[in-house]
């Protein structure tokens, strides 16, 4: 009857006979109010939406839902956020458990929705499956579990902690690390999630020291520290420069088997590089594997004025020894091979160098031979020296660095006479001895710079 009086424009015959009605379900809401539309009276429409119980807007909404060809987290939060405001919790939690996925205001929603139907412990469960979820939680998601904390007639005190460390987390992401501070206080049950928290936010804040007192506090109280507290103290450690209690860190990590980690290991090299101490870098990239990573600290050690040492360079072969092996990915180069070469000579293994030299999966080049002749010079192995002056001098006849190297190795053993011989070579051959490069900064420019040139418009700076 009330599909007739739509249809022939009668809408207000319409109206009288729908709230005529003795009783109207779902079906006839719907109908007035599409005729209404129909008739282009959005008001009234708007009116009856309003006016409709909410049971029936709830079974309104899911049928939109199901015919929804695309429906998105927003979608699904909302409808999530409707079955709770109609006191619908069993659908809600069901509804829950089928979400595709979830973010922050899902688990929001669940936990307010739960403890506003009385029934907190279920939402202190959900607060705790968050966590766990790794989802961070927002000023609202902190103030409906706080909510259900205050009605629980019970909770578990691992609940608490992670709230607590929550709001820390929340007020030292704010900046206002003194609020963050009374928190800790106030949060007596301390496990590694609250230390975890206090010390990501002292260092958020710059308050390392602080950071480093609750480390030490960690450990002296028997909370065991886990890999993102490592990483923490040592970033503390990091931004102080204390290489002291960087090491002490480090002990730490060794003491309870975390010396292996990767993410500690990598944040052991940067405190170590930081700090100075680029040798204890190497020996870190060295016991986690990462033989690019210690070949280049190495490059830049011994280029600089620190010089390795024994467990430097022992460390170093460790790491390095199958690198081109184990990490396919890496495409070696002469560079790298030469570099080997050289750590290999530095530790006195010049048979080993050679061997090296000569099983290498490139075809050698005289660069590679430099390393292990420059090795042979500094520990006096002459004959070495010399089938690698030969060898060198087959691939690159005119090889200067070669005839310089072996000549310096004839002074230093006062041969003379082989001396003599090595510059009538080069005298005849025409090999020059190539001049040293040096890039100088100056006036906010780079320059390159021969040694000894005085003809460049700015020597005058340098010499």
């Amino acid at each position: 009857m009330i599909v007739g009086r739509v249809r022939t424009g009668r809408l207000d015959d319409a109206l009288k006979l729908f709230y005529e009605m003795p009783a109207r379900d779902a079906i006839c809401w719907n109908t007035m109010i599409k005729g209404c539309l129909d008739c282009g009276d959005l008001t009234t429409a708007e009116e009856l939406f309003d006016e409709m119980p909410k049971p029936i807007v709830v079974e309104r909404a899911e049928r939109f839902f199901k015919q929804m060809p695309i429906r998105d987290i927003t979608v699904w939060n909302a409808m999530l956020h409707g079955y709770f405001e109609n006191a619908r919790v069993d659908d809600a939690v069901k509804f829950f458990e089928q979400m595709p996925s979830r973010n922050v205001i899902s688990w929001t929603s669940m936990i307010g929705g739960l403890d506003q139907n009385g029934k907190s412990e279920e939402a202190l469960i959900v607060y705790e499956r968050m966590f766990k979820s790794g989802v961070v939680s927002n000023p609202s998601t902190l103030t409906c579990a706080l909510s259900a904390f205050a009605n629980a007639l019970s909770f578990p005190l691992d609940s608490w902690s992670r709230l607590c460390a929550s709001l820390f987390t929340f007020y030292a992401n704010c900046k206002q690390i003194e609020k963050a501070t009374q928190v800790s206080y106030e949060a007596v049950y301390r496990n590694v999630v609250i230390c975890m928290a206090l010390l990501t936010g002292y260092g958020l804040n710059g308050r390392h020291e602080d950071g480093l007192k609750v480390f030490s506090d960690m450990m002296r109280t028997s909370v065991l520290p886990n890999q993102s507290s490592f990483v923490s103290a040592l970033n503390s450690c990091c931004n102080l420069e204390s290489l002291d209690r960087g090491k002490e860190v480090h002990v730490s990590t060794l003491k309870l088997q975390l010396g292996s980690d990767v993410f500690v290991g990598n944040s052991l090299v940067v405190m170590y590089n930081k700090c100075g101490a680029v040798g204890n870098a190497v020996v870190v990239c060295a016991q986690h594997g990462r033989g690019m990573w210690a070949m280049e600290l190495f490059s830049q050690m011994i280029r600089g004025p620190v010089q390795p040492d024994e467990i430097t360079l022992t460390g170093l072969l460790s790491s390095c020894s199958h690198f081109g092996i184990e990490n396919t990915s890496i495409e070696l180069k002469h560079e790298h091979y030469a570099c080997m070469v050289d750590v290999l000579g530095r530790c006195g293994k010049l048979e080993e160098a050679e061997d090296f030299v000569r099983n290498m999966a490139l075809k050698t080049n005289s660069k590679v031979w430099l390393a292990l002749l420059s090795s042979c010079r500094m520990h006096s192995n002459l004959d070495l020296a010399e089938r690698a002056e030969n060898y060198i001098l087959d691939l690159e006849p005119y090889c200067s660095a070669a005839y310089v190297l072996l000549s310096n190795f004839y002074a230093s053993a006062n041969r003379w006479g082989d001396v003599s011989r090595f510059r009538v070579t080069m005298r005849d051959k025409g090999i020059v001895k190539q001049p040293g490069r040096s890039w100088v900064t100056i006036k906010g420019q780079k320059h390159l710079f021969l040694s000894g040139d005085k003809s460049h418009p700015l020597s005058k700076d340098i010499y």
